[in-house]
């Protein structure tokens, strides 16, 4: 799938961010960029079947894994993150490593946008935003714990919409009312429906972070944080074509994947969730996107 010719420009990137520091549960999402990445290489059909198209051998789609990056400090990666992506002019995903590398992103997409411009879709079981990780981690606290990117996001001043939530603490709650931010939960309120979150989005860039424990468990059963309940598959992916296909999409992450070695479901299945992501947005990009 990846293109090796260094020297020809890439129509995509796929970056792997290796870094678990901070996880407060399971362990072990260091290791998902590379599992994701094997799988993207080896494992999933290049054909796609919603477009009867095959990307991968229409365009150039490029893997690199960021080094000398898991004895950072939270501030550190995330200074080093955003200075590679700032370098890069191809559509990007990046691959985590705990939730913490979004804030990377969301730093890199401050130095080309205007942040009220920009919408960061969440899908997720938790909120993420709590202004630090002390109510569980009194050795070390921390105002860039994975549970806290959301809400650096809201201050960084992007609008925000969380999907798939069914886990959060009473200050996040709050912060969350206070601020209005639309809060798509499972299993409270009314069921979910695409077109209700499409118009919950109020910008043409939007910015899609998953953590894959927004899934239900039986799809993605190896992360940090599983909560039972979540978002199906097809209800997932059909939400990811709508909403490529009607807004920009200017960049995308995949978190918190922690391969247990014996199943393999939650690597493929987000290395599947990468593909269609590339897929969409370059046909999209191409004026090739069509849905059959």
């Amino acid at each position: 799938m990846f293109c090796t010719n260094n020297s020809i420009a890439a129509d995509a990137m796929v970056i792997g961010i290796p870094y678990s520091y901070g996880a407060s549960f399971g362990l072990g999402a260091e290791r998902g960029p590379a599992a994701i990445l094997a799988c993207m290489e080896q494992q999933i059909e290049l054909f796609e079947r919603f477009t009867a198209t095959e990307p991968a051998l229409l365009y150039r789609i490029r893997q690199e894994i960021l080094s000398s990056i898991s004895t950072l400090s939270p501030e550190e990666m995330i200074a080093k993150v955003a200075n590679r992506l700032s370098r890069i002019d191809a559509f990007t995903v990046l691959l985590g490593g705990v939730h913490t590398v979004s804030i990377g992103a969301f730093e890199s997409l401050q130095q080309r946008f205007q942040s009220r411009d920009i919408t960061i879709l969440q899908i997720d079981a938790h909120l993420d935003m709590r202004d630090d990780d002390s109510d569980y981690n009194m050795v070390n606290p921390s105002r860039f714990s994975h549970a806290c990117i959301m809400r650096r996001a809201v201050e960084m001043g992007f609008k925000t919409c969380s999907v798939g939530t069914r886990a959060y603490s009473i200050a996040e709650y709050q912060f969350a009312k206070k601020k209005e931010l639309p809060v798509f939960e499972m299993g409270r309120g009314k069921a979910l429906q695409i077109e209700d979150i499409l118009a919950a989005i109020k910008t043409e860039k939007i910015y899609i972070t998953i953590d894959v424990d927004g899934f239900d468990p039986s799809i993605f059963p190896a992360t940090g944080t599983p909560v039972p309940g979540g978002i199906s598959w097809e209800f997932g992916t059909a939400l990811l074509r709508r909403v490529i296909s009607e807004r920009d999409i200017i960049g995308a992450d995949i978190v918190e994947t922690a391969p247990d070695g014996v199943v393999g479901l939650t690597e493929y299945a987000a290395a599947q969730l990468c593909y269609d992501l590339i897929s969409y947005k370059l046909l999209k990009s191409d004026g090739k996107l069509y849905f059959v």
